[in-house]
Formats: C-alpha cells, structure tokens, sequence
C-alpha cells in the first residue's frame, strides 16, 4: 500500500502487541500519542521502551492529546520525557500539543472529521499545526518523502 503514496500514517492501538510492535518496526517515524492519564503516560512509556530495543536508532516524536493548555501539555510531556531520560537515555522530541476542545466531541457525535466540520477550532488548529510539522521535518530528511507511522 504504501509504495502509492509519499507518507502513510496509520492509527494503531495503544500497547506493545505483536502486530503494533512489527508495524512500528517498518515505519521511518512513529508518533506517540499521549495524555496526561496515567495509563497512557504508562501505555506510552511501555511503547518507546520496546520500540528503541527493537530499533535502537527509531525516529519517534511525541503528540499530546487533550491538553487543558500548551503549559498542561508541556507538563505531560515532560513527565514522559524524564522517564525516557531517565531510564532509556533518549529524548523523543515533541511534534506538538492538541487542545481539549468540546468541538472535537460535537463532531464524533456526527461522524465528521473536525478538520472540516470546524477548521478553525482550537483542536482543528493544533492539529493543522502537528501535520506542517511533521511534513516539514519528515518529508525534508530524505529527497523523496519518508514514510511516517
């Protein structure tokens, strides 16, 4: 599938299960998906872990998701990257922050996509603003675009 297109991200399950762990293993950035919950702060952690032992050199950057604020978010990530530090001697870099913001639950309820039942939403925006990032930074490392997982 993904010799038709330039970047394929796929959604995968949190945990450290066989099939997330061989689909990471193929993927030139994994985006790690996390909350200020301690299960996923957990979740999270549990994935890195595995995923540098696995490929020792993986290219993984850190979302947070469902951020009351960017300093709430900046906390939350900071709380998984002294664990990383500490224990793992990596730092993920942070690819961005996602607001909470109720629209996002307005449009599930409708089975719409925020991007476009309200593009301009605080969430809508940080999204926009994680996707630049990374096709400037992925898509730019290598002549023909990388792929992202």
């Amino acid at each position: 599938m993904s010799r038709d297109y330039d970047m394929l991200i796929l959604d995968l399950g949190a945990g450290v299960e066989q099939t997330v762990r061989q689909l990471s293993r193929n993927a030139d950035t994994c985006l790690v998906i996390v909350t200020d919950e301690p299960t996923s702060l957990t979740d999270a952690y549990a994935f890195i872990k595995v995923a540098v032992a696995d490929r020792p050199n993986a290219d993984i950057r850190v979302v947070v998701n469902i951020a009351d604020s960017g300093r709430d978010g900046e906390r939350t990530y900071a709380t998984l990257l002294r664990a990383c530090e500490g224990f793992l001697k990596i730092s993920p870099p942070l690819l961005g922050i996602i607001r909470r913001d109720a629209r996002v639950g307005e449009a599930i309820r409708q089975q719409t996509s925020i991007m476009t039942r309200t593009p301009r939403a605080d969430a809508a925006c940080d999204v926009n603003a994680v996707a630049l990032r990374l096709l400037a930074e992925v898509a730019g490392r290598t002549p023909a675009a990388g792929r992202a997982g």
